[in-house]
């Protein structure tokens, strides 16, 4: 399937999500912070990178996007956010893929993954 990097500062979830794309075929690497993130996308190259937005501030994820559309134009980028005017009217929404609302379904999340595959 694909190579998918998660990132979300909250442990909980980035280990549920990380079960549920591996169980569904996908290669997961995780990240709880934006430098992690940044050392894992380079190893990694992934087809898809799911981010929580807020790591802890909307600033950290938005840097994120910029960074992983600059280094790859093809990677999917889906972001989860709990609050959507952290995206909305920013040039970085323009360069996201796909936006899940907090919460998001497992069936949601891994068909925006798989959209790549």
């Amino acid at each position: 399937m694909s190579r998918v990097l998660l990132v979300d500062d909250d442990p909980g979830g980035l280990e549920i999500r990380k079960m549920l794309l591996e169980r569904d075929g996908h290669h997961v690497s995780t990240a709880t912070d934006a430098a992690t993130a940044i050392e894992r996308f380079r190893e990694t190259t992934p087809e898809c990178v799911i981010l929580d937005l807020r790591l802890p501030s909307p600033e950290d994820g938005l840097a994120l996007v910029r960074e992983f559309r600059e280094a790859s134009p093809a990677v999917r980028i889906v972001v989860l956010a709990g609050w959507s005017a952290d995206l909305e009217g920013r040039p970085e929404q323009d360069l996201v893929d796909e936006v899940l609302a907090k919460p998001v379904r497992s069936e949601r999340l891994a068909g925006a993954v798989r959209k790549r595959a």
